[in-house]
Protein backbone atom coordinates (compact mmCIF):
# COMPACT_ATOMS: atom_id res chain seq x y z
CA UNK A 1 0.00 0.00 0.00
CA UNK A 2 2.82 2.39 0.95
CA UNK A 3 4.58 1.59 -2.31
CA UNK A 4 1.41 2.34 -4.34
CA UNK A 5 0.89 5.64 -2.48
CA UNK A 6 4.51 6.57 -3.14
CA UNK A 7 4.14 5.83 -6.88
CA UNK A 8 0.92 7.87 -6.99
CA UNK A 9 2.66 10.87 -5.41
CA UNK A 10 5.56 10.57 -7.85
CA UNK A 11 3.12 10.54 -10.78
CA UNK A 12 1.29 13.57 -9.40
CA UNK A 13 4.58 15.43 -8.94
CA UNK A 14 5.53 14.70 -12.56
CA UNK A 15 2.21 16.18 -13.75
CA UNK A 16 2.68 19.53 -11.95
CA UNK A 17 5.12 21.00 -14.52
CA UNK A 18 2.86 19.85 -17.37
CA UNK A 19 -0.20 21.47 -15.75
CA UNK A 20 1.73 24.67 -15.13
CA UNK A 21 2.95 24.72 -18.75
CA UNK A 22 -0.61 24.24 -20.03
CA UNK A 23 -1.78 27.08 -17.77
CA UNK A 24 0.90 29.39 -19.15
CA UNK A 25 -0.02 28.48 -22.76
CA UNK A 26 -3.74 29.02 -22.12
CA UNK A 27 -3.02 32.36 -20.49
CA UNK A 28 -0.90 33.41 -23.47
CA UNK A 29 -3.56 32.35 -25.99
CA UNK A 30 -6.22 34.13 -23.94
CA UNK A 31 -4.07 37.26 -23.99
CA UNK A 32 -3.78 37.05 -27.76
CA UNK A 33 -7.54 36.80 -28.14
CA UNK A 34 -7.99 39.85 -25.95
CA UNK A 35 -5.68 41.98 -28.12
CA UNK A 36 -7.66 44.88 -29.70
CA UNK A 37 -8.27 44.66 -33.45
CA UNK A 38 -6.32 47.88 -33.94
CA UNK A 39 -3.13 46.11 -32.82
CA UNK A 40 -3.47 43.28 -35.30
CA UNK A 41 -0.82 43.00 -38.00
CA UNK A 42 -2.09 44.67 -41.17
CA UNK A 43 -1.12 43.59 -44.71
CA UNK A 44 2.30 44.63 -45.97
CA UNK A 45 3.04 45.21 -49.64
CA UNK A 46 6.21 45.79 -51.61
CA UNK A 47 5.87 47.50 -55.00
CA UNK A 48 9.05 46.61 -56.84
CA UNK A 49 10.76 47.76 -60.04
CA UNK A 50 8.48 50.76 -60.67
CA UNK A 51 9.46 54.29 -61.66
CA UNK A 52 8.67 56.41 -58.58
CA UNK A 53 7.68 60.08 -58.61
CA UNK A 54 8.26 60.90 -54.96
CA UNK A 55 7.59 64.68 -55.38
CA UNK A 56 10.38 65.29 -52.85
CA UNK A 57 13.23 64.87 -55.33
CA UNK A 58 14.10 63.44 -58.72
CA UNK A 59 12.12 60.38 -59.93
CA UNK A 60 13.61 57.02 -58.94
CA UNK A 61 13.99 55.13 -62.21
CA UNK A 62 13.74 51.65 -60.68
CA UNK A 63 12.53 51.62 -57.12
CA UNK A 64 10.68 49.86 -54.35
CA UNK A 65 7.93 51.11 -52.05
CA UNK A 66 7.12 49.14 -48.90
CA UNK A 67 3.66 49.70 -47.38
CA UNK A 68 2.73 48.58 -43.89
CA UNK A 69 -0.29 49.32 -41.71
CA UNK A 70 -1.59 51.86 -44.24
CA UNK A 71 1.62 53.91 -44.24
CA UNK A 72 4.72 54.10 -46.42
CA UNK A 73 7.44 52.24 -44.55
CA UNK A 74 10.33 52.74 -46.97
CA UNK A 75 10.89 54.03 -50.48
CA UNK A 76 14.05 54.04 -52.59
CA UNK A 77 16.05 52.37 -55.36
CA UNK A 78 15.61 48.59 -55.55
CA UNK A 79 19.26 47.94 -54.69
CA UNK A 80 18.94 49.87 -51.42
CA UNK A 81 15.60 48.48 -50.18
CA UNK A 82 15.28 45.04 -48.58
CA UNK A 83 11.82 43.59 -49.11
CA UNK A 84 10.42 42.36 -45.76
CA UNK A 85 9.75 38.60 -45.72
CA UNK A 86 6.10 39.10 -44.71
CA UNK A 87 5.33 41.58 -47.52
CA UNK A 88 3.21 40.64 -50.51
CA UNK A 89 5.39 41.47 -53.52
CA UNK A 90 3.68 43.33 -56.37
CA UNK A 91 5.78 43.30 -59.52
CA UNK A 92 5.44 46.80 -60.99
CA UNK A 93 8.02 46.69 -63.77
CA UNK A 94 7.02 49.09 -66.55
CA UNK A 95 4.62 51.01 -64.26
CA UNK A 96 4.86 54.50 -62.80
CA UNK A 97 4.10 55.21 -59.12
CA UNK A 98 2.70 58.61 -58.15
CA UNK A 99 1.20 60.07 -54.98
CA UNK A 100 -2.58 59.82 -55.11
CA UNK A 101 -4.14 62.94 -56.61
CA UNK A 102 -6.12 65.36 -54.43
CA UNK A 103 -9.18 67.33 -55.54
CA UNK A 104 -9.72 70.07 -52.95
CA UNK A 105 -13.21 71.03 -54.17
CA UNK A 106 -15.95 68.57 -55.11
CA UNK A 107 -19.65 68.04 -54.42
CA UNK A 108 -19.26 64.25 -54.32
CA UNK A 109 -21.70 62.01 -52.48
CA UNK A 110 -24.30 64.76 -52.02
CA UNK A 111 -27.83 63.84 -53.03
CA UNK A 112 -29.83 66.43 -54.93
CA UNK A 113 -33.04 67.12 -53.08
CA UNK A 114 -35.84 67.30 -55.59
CA UNK A 115 -39.09 69.18 -54.99
CA UNK A 116 -41.91 66.65 -54.76
CA UNK A 117 -44.57 68.96 -56.16
CA UNK A 118 -44.67 72.42 -57.76
CA UNK A 119 -45.57 75.39 -55.56
CA UNK A 120 -49.15 76.58 -55.46
CA UNK A 121 -49.97 79.90 -57.21
CA UNK A 122 -50.16 81.55 -53.78
CA UNK A 123 -46.75 80.19 -52.73
CA UNK A 124 -45.24 81.21 -56.07
CA UNK A 125 -46.61 84.77 -55.79
CA UNK A 126 -45.44 85.11 -52.18
CA UNK A 127 -41.92 83.92 -53.00
CA UNK A 128 -41.51 86.42 -55.82
CA UNK A 129 -43.14 89.46 -54.20
CA UNK A 130 -42.19 89.21 -50.51
CA UNK A 131 -38.43 88.79 -49.89
CA UNK A 132 -37.71 86.53 -46.95
CA UNK A 133 -34.64 85.73 -44.89
CA UNK A 134 -32.05 83.62 -46.73
CA UNK A 135 -31.61 79.99 -45.76
CA UNK A 136 -28.04 79.89 -44.49
CA UNK A 137 -26.07 76.98 -43.04
CA UNK A 138 -22.77 78.11 -41.42
CA UNK A 139 -23.11 75.39 -38.79
CA UNK A 140 -23.75 72.65 -41.35
CA UNK A 141 -21.18 69.85 -41.23
CA UNK A 142 -21.49 68.44 -44.73
CA UNK A 143 -20.04 65.16 -43.47
CA UNK A 144 -23.49 64.41 -42.04
CA UNK A 145 -25.06 64.54 -45.51
CA UNK A 146 -22.63 62.51 -47.61
CA UNK A 147 -23.59 59.11 -48.97
CA UNK A 148 -20.51 57.49 -50.55
CA UNK A 149 -21.09 55.24 -53.55
CA UNK A 150 -18.77 52.54 -54.83
CA UNK A 151 -19.24 53.51 -58.49
CA UNK A 152 -18.24 57.13 -57.82
CA UNK A 153 -15.21 56.07 -55.78
CA UNK A 154 -14.01 53.74 -58.53
CA UNK A 155 -14.43 56.38 -61.24
CA UNK A 156 -12.30 58.79 -59.23
CA UNK A 157 -9.70 56.08 -58.61
CA UNK A 158 -9.43 55.48 -62.34
CA UNK A 159 -8.74 59.17 -62.80
CA UNK A 160 -5.97 58.93 -60.18
CA UNK A 161 -7.74 60.56 -57.23
CA UNK A 162 -7.42 59.16 -53.72
CA UNK A 163 -8.42 62.22 -51.65
CA UNK A 164 -11.25 64.73 -52.08
CA UNK A 165 -12.78 67.66 -50.24
CA UNK A 166 -16.57 67.55 -50.18
CA UNK A 167 -18.03 71.06 -50.09
CA UNK A 168 -21.60 72.19 -49.28
CA UNK A 169 -23.42 73.70 -52.25
CA UNK A 170 -26.35 75.75 -50.93
CA UNK A 171 -26.66 79.34 -49.79
CA UNK A 172 -24.21 82.16 -49.14
CA UNK A 173 -22.81 80.78 -45.89
CA UNK A 174 -22.81 77.25 -47.25
CA UNK A 175 -21.38 75.30 -44.32
CA UNK A 176 -18.25 73.36 -43.44
CA UNK A 177 -16.41 70.91 -45.70
CA UNK A 178 -14.77 67.57 -44.96
CA UNK A 179 -11.59 65.96 -46.33
CA UNK A 180 -12.00 62.30 -47.29
CA UNK A 181 -9.71 59.46 -48.33
CA UNK A 182 -11.50 57.35 -50.94
CA UNK A 183 -10.81 54.07 -49.15
CA UNK A 184 -14.30 52.57 -48.70
CA UNK A 185 -18.01 53.32 -48.62
CA UNK A 186 -17.89 53.88 -44.85
CA UNK A 187 -17.80 57.66 -44.15
CA UNK A 188 -16.22 57.24 -40.71
CA UNK A 189 -13.26 55.34 -42.19
CA UNK A 190 -12.79 57.96 -44.91
CA UNK A 191 -12.36 61.11 -42.79
CA UNK A 192 -8.98 62.87 -42.86
CA UNK A 193 -10.09 66.25 -41.51
CA UNK A 194 -13.52 67.13 -40.15
CA UNK A 195 -14.40 69.91 -40.60
CA UNK A 196 -11.83 71.58 -42.84
CA UNK A 197 -13.16 75.05 -43.75
CA UNK A 198 -16.19 77.33 -43.88
CA UNK A 199 -17.42 77.99 -47.43
CA UNK A 200 -19.03 81.19 -48.73
CA UNK A 201 -20.55 81.88 -52.12
CA UNK A 202 -21.45 85.21 -53.75
CA UNK A 203 -24.88 84.05 -54.81
CA UNK A 204 -28.33 85.56 -55.05
CA UNK A 205 -31.77 84.02 -55.33
CA UNK A 206 -34.85 85.59 -56.73
CA UNK A 207 -37.52 86.18 -54.12
CA UNK A 208 -35.05 85.93 -51.25
CA UNK A 209 -32.94 88.52 -49.49
CA UNK A 210 -30.36 89.44 -50.67
CA UNK A 211 -31.53 89.55 -54.30
CA UNK A 212 -28.50 91.44 -55.65
CA UNK A 213 -24.75 90.96 -55.48
CA UNK A 214 -24.43 94.28 -53.64
CA UNK A 215 -26.90 92.95 -51.10
CA UNK A 216 -24.99 89.65 -50.82
CA UNK A 217 -21.73 91.44 -50.02
CA UNK A 218 -23.53 93.66 -47.49
CA UNK A 219 -25.11 90.58 -45.90
CA UNK A 220 -21.72 88.82 -45.59
CA UNK A 221 -20.03 91.93 -44.21
CA UNK A 222 -22.76 92.49 -41.62
CA UNK A 223 -22.55 88.89 -40.39
CA UNK A 224 -18.76 89.13 -40.08
CA UNK A 225 -19.03 92.35 -38.08
CA UNK A 226 -21.78 90.84 -35.93
CA UNK A 227 -19.51 87.86 -35.23
CA UNK A 228 -16.66 90.09 -34.09
CA UNK A 229 -18.98 92.00 -31.75
CA UNK A 230 -20.59 88.78 -30.48
CA UNK A 231 -17.21 87.19 -29.73
CA UNK A 232 -15.97 90.33 -27.96
CA UNK A 233 -19.11 90.48 -25.79
CA UNK A 234 -18.72 86.80 -24.90
CA UNK A 235 -15.07 87.28 -24.01
CA UNK A 236 -15.83 90.21 -21.70
CA UNK A 237 -18.73 88.41 -20.05
CA UNK A 238 -16.75 85.20 -19.49
CA UNK A 239 -13.79 87.06 -17.99
CA UNK A 240 -15.91 89.21 -15.64
CA UNK A 241 -19.69 88.66 -15.69
CA UNK A 242 -20.51 91.01 -12.78
CA UNK A 243 -22.86 93.84 -13.81
CA UNK A 244 -22.81 92.66 -17.44
CA UNK A 245 -25.87 91.52 -19.34
CA UNK A 246 -25.55 87.91 -20.42
CA UNK A 247 -25.12 87.64 -24.24
CA UNK A 248 -28.02 85.99 -26.03
CA UNK A 249 -26.93 82.75 -27.67
CA UNK A 250 -26.86 83.03 -31.47
CA UNK A 251 -26.20 79.71 -33.27
CA UNK A 252 -25.43 81.47 -36.57
CA UNK A 253 -22.74 83.70 -35.09
CA UNK A 254 -21.51 80.94 -32.80
CA UNK A 255 -20.73 78.87 -35.90
CA UNK A 256 -18.75 81.75 -37.42
CA UNK A 257 -16.56 82.53 -34.39
CA UNK A 258 -13.88 79.86 -35.11
CA UNK A 259 -13.44 81.24 -38.64
CA UNK A 260 -13.74 84.98 -38.07
CA UNK A 261 -12.00 85.24 -34.68
CA UNK A 262 -9.87 82.09 -34.38
CA UNK A 263 -8.85 82.31 -38.06
CA UNK A 264 -9.72 78.82 -39.23
CA UNK A 265 -9.85 78.57 -43.05
CA UNK A 266 -12.59 80.42 -44.96
CA UNK A 267 -13.07 79.52 -48.62
CA UNK A 268 -14.74 82.00 -50.99
CA UNK A 269 -16.27 80.58 -54.16
CA UNK A 270 -15.32 82.95 -56.96
CA UNK A 271 -17.28 82.38 -60.16
CA UNK A 272 -15.74 85.29 -62.07
CA UNK A 273 -13.15 88.05 -61.75
CA UNK A 274 -15.54 90.36 -59.85
CA UNK A 275 -16.09 87.67 -57.20
CA UNK A 276 -12.32 87.51 -56.74
CA UNK A 277 -12.18 91.26 -56.17
CA UNK A 278 -15.09 91.07 -53.69
CA UNK A 279 -13.40 88.27 -51.79
CA UNK A 280 -10.05 90.09 -51.62
CA UNK A 281 -11.72 93.18 -50.14
CA UNK A 282 -13.47 91.12 -47.44
CA UNK A 283 -10.32 89.14 -46.66
CA UNK A 284 -8.33 92.34 -46.22
CA UNK A 285 -11.05 94.04 -44.16
CA UNK A 286 -11.53 91.16 -41.70
CA UNK A 287 -8.05 89.64 -41.95
CA UNK A 288 -9.42 86.21 -42.69
CA UNK A 289 -7.37 83.04 -43.23
CA UNK A 290 -8.75 82.76 -46.74
CA UNK A 291 -8.60 80.54 -49.79
CA UNK A 292 -10.32 81.28 -53.11
CA UNK A 293 -11.95 78.52 -55.15
CA UNK A 294 -13.33 78.37 -58.69
CA UNK A 295 -11.13 81.16 -60.07
CA UNK A 296 -11.30 80.29 -63.78
CA UNK A 297 -10.89 84.05 -64.40
CA UNK A 298 -7.92 84.42 -62.07
CA UNK A 299 -5.75 85.34 -65.06
CA UNK A 300 -7.73 88.59 -65.43
CA UNK A 301 -6.73 89.79 -61.93
CA UNK A 302 -3.33 88.07 -61.63
CA UNK A 303 -1.63 91.23 -60.34
CA UNK A 304 -4.03 91.57 -57.39
CA UNK A 305 -3.76 87.87 -56.57
CA UNK A 306 0.02 87.96 -56.65
CA UNK A 307 0.04 90.87 -54.20
CA UNK A 308 -2.53 89.18 -51.91
CA UNK A 309 -0.60 85.88 -51.69
CA UNK A 310 -3.78 83.88 -51.07
CA UNK A 311 -3.89 80.20 -52.12
CA UNK A 312 -6.20 79.34 -55.02
CA UNK A 313 -8.22 76.21 -55.80
CA UNK A 314 -8.54 76.50 -59.56
CA UNK A 315 -11.21 74.67 -61.51
CA UNK A 316 -10.49 73.43 -65.03
CA UNK A 317 -14.02 74.32 -66.09
CA UNK A 318 -13.26 76.45 -69.13
CA UNK A 319 -16.79 77.74 -69.70
CA UNK A 320 -16.73 81.56 -69.55
CA UNK A 321 -18.96 82.97 -66.78
CA UNK A 322 -22.23 84.53 -67.92
CA UNK A 323 -20.85 87.90 -66.79
CA UNK A 324 -17.83 87.60 -69.09
CA UNK A 325 -17.61 89.63 -72.29
CA UNK A 326 -16.84 86.35 -74.05
CA UNK A 327 -20.29 85.05 -73.14
CA UNK A 328 -22.02 88.19 -74.33
CA UNK A 329 -20.58 88.45 -77.84
CA UNK A 330 -22.18 85.42 -79.41
CA UNK A 331 -21.67 81.67 -79.61
CA UNK A 332 -18.55 81.81 -81.78
CA UNK A 333 -16.72 84.13 -79.36
CA UNK A 334 -17.76 82.03 -76.37
CA UNK A 335 -16.53 78.81 -78.01
CA UNK A 336 -13.21 80.39 -78.95
CA UNK A 337 -12.70 81.61 -75.38
CA UNK A 338 -13.55 78.15 -74.04
CA UNK A 339 -10.99 76.42 -76.25
CA UNK A 340 -8.22 79.04 -76.50
CA UNK A 341 -8.34 81.59 -73.67
CA UNK A 342 -9.59 79.96 -70.48
CA UNK A 343 -7.38 76.82 -70.81
CA UNK A 344 -4.37 79.14 -70.40
CA UNK A 345 -5.52 80.29 -66.93
CA UNK A 346 -3.32 77.80 -64.97
CA UNK A 347 -0.30 78.53 -67.19
CA UNK A 348 -0.66 82.26 -66.50
CA UNK A 349 -0.83 81.66 -62.74
CA UNK A 350 2.26 79.45 -62.96
CA UNK A 351 4.20 82.12 -64.85
CA UNK A 352 3.16 84.71 -62.26
CA UNK A 353 4.34 82.38 -59.46
CA UNK A 354 0.92 82.34 -57.80
CA UNK A 355 0.28 79.31 -55.58
CA UNK A 356 -2.64 77.20 -56.75
CA UNK A 357 -4.08 73.71 -56.72
CA UNK A 358 -6.26 72.25 -59.46
CA UNK A 359 -9.70 70.82 -58.68
CA UNK A 360 -12.44 68.83 -60.38
CA UNK A 361 -15.10 71.34 -59.29
CA UNK A 362 -17.85 71.63 -61.89
CA UNK A 363 -16.52 68.73 -63.97
CA UNK A 364 -16.86 64.99 -64.28
CA UNK A 365 -13.65 63.05 -63.76
CA UNK A 366 -13.41 62.26 -67.50
CA UNK A 367 -13.88 65.90 -68.58
CA UNK A 368 -11.36 66.95 -65.93
CA UNK A 369 -8.63 64.78 -67.50
CA UNK A 370 -9.48 66.08 -70.97
CA UNK A 371 -9.32 69.68 -69.77
CA UNK A 372 -6.10 69.03 -67.87
CA UNK A 373 -4.48 67.91 -71.11
CA UNK A 374 -5.79 71.12 -72.73
CA UNK A 375 -4.24 73.21 -69.92
CA UNK A 376 -0.90 71.48 -70.44
CA UNK A 377 -1.08 72.14 -74.18
CA UNK A 378 -1.84 75.79 -73.34
CA UNK A 379 1.46 76.14 -71.50
CA UNK A 380 1.13 74.61 -68.03
CA UNK A 381 4.20 72.35 -67.47
CA UNK A 382 3.25 68.75 -66.68
CA UNK A 383 5.47 68.87 -63.58
CA UNK A 384 3.57 71.94 -62.33
CA UNK A 385 0.25 70.22 -63.05
CA UNK A 386 1.35 67.23 -60.95
CA UNK A 387 2.36 69.50 -58.06
CA UNK A 388 -0.99 71.29 -58.32
CA UNK A 389 -2.73 67.95 -57.76
CA UNK A 390 -0.48 66.59 -55.01
CA UNK A 391 1.95 68.82 -53.10
CA UNK A 392 -0.01 72.09 -53.36
CA UNK A 393 -3.46 70.85 -52.30
CA UNK A 394 -1.87 68.89 -49.43
CA UNK A 395 -0.21 72.10 -48.24
CA UNK A 396 -3.38 74.19 -48.62
CA UNK A 397 -5.38 71.59 -46.68
CA UNK A 398 -2.80 71.53 -43.90
CA UNK A 399 -2.15 67.85 -44.62
CA UNK A 400 1.31 68.06 -46.16
CA UNK A 401 2.76 65.88 -43.38
CA UNK A 402 0.38 63.08 -44.38
CA UNK A 403 -0.23 63.51 -48.12
CA UNK A 404 1.18 64.88 -51.36
CA UNK A 405 4.45 62.96 -51.71
CA UNK A 406 5.82 59.43 -51.41
CA UNK A 407 7.95 59.54 -48.28
CA UNK A 408 8.40 57.21 -45.28
CA UNK A 409 5.77 57.76 -42.61
CA UNK A 410 3.17 59.31 -44.89
CA UNK A 411 -0.22 57.80 -45.71
CA UNK A 412 0.06 55.14 -48.42
CA UNK A 413 -2.04 56.87 -51.08
CA UNK A 414 -0.39 55.68 -54.29
CA UNK A 415 -1.43 55.19 -57.90
CA UNK A 416 0.28 52.87 -60.37
CA UNK A 417 -0.12 53.83 -64.01
CA UNK A 418 0.67 52.26 -67.33
CA UNK A 419 2.14 55.25 -69.12
CA UNK A 420 2.93 58.82 -68.05
CA UNK A 421 0.16 60.13 -65.82
CA UNK A 422 -1.24 62.86 -68.07
CA UNK A 423 -0.86 61.09 -71.41
CA UNK A 424 -4.11 60.55 -73.28
CA UNK A 425 -3.82 56.74 -73.38
CA UNK A 426 -2.51 56.23 -69.83
CA UNK A 427 -4.40 53.80 -67.59
CA UNK A 428 -4.46 53.65 -63.81
CA UNK A 429 -3.99 49.95 -63.04
CA UNK A 430 -3.74 49.92 -59.24
CA UNK A 431 -4.64 52.32 -56.48
CA UNK A 432 -3.66 52.25 -52.81
CA UNK A 433 -5.68 54.34 -50.37
CA UNK A 434 -4.63 54.15 -46.72
CA UNK A 435 -2.66 51.08 -47.85
CA UNK A 436 -5.82 49.34 -49.11
CA UNK A 437 -5.29 48.04 -52.63
CA UNK A 438 -7.77 48.42 -55.49
CA UNK A 439 -7.01 46.73 -58.81
CA UNK A 440 -8.24 48.12 -62.13
CA UNK A 441 -6.16 45.98 -64.46
CA UNK A 442 -8.12 44.86 -67.48
CA UNK A 443 -8.04 41.22 -68.53
CA UNK A 444 -5.11 40.47 -70.76
CA UNK A 445 -2.94 43.29 -69.36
Amino acid sequence: MDRQLKLHKQGFNRMIPVVLLLAVILSFVSGLRATPASDEVKPAYALVNCRIYTMSGQPIEKGTIVIRDGLIETVGPVEKITVPPDAEVIEASGLNAYPGLISAHTNLFLEVKEQTQPPSPEEFLTAYTQPSEPQEFPDLLIFKEIKPKKQTIESYHKAGFTTVVVVPNRGIFQGQSVVLNLNSENPNQMVLKQPWALHLNFTTERGLYPSSLMGTVAFIRQKLYDTQHYALHLQKYNSSPLFLKRPEYDPFLEALVPFVVEKKPVVFQCNNQEDIKRALRLVNEFRLNAILTGCNEAWRVAGQLKAAKIPLLVTLDFRPPTTSIYSQQGEATRKKAETEIYPANPATLFKEKINFALTTFGLSESSFLKNLQAAIKAGLPAEAALKALTVEPARILGLDKQLGSLEPGKIANIILTKGELFDEKTKVVRVFVDGIVFSYEEKGQ
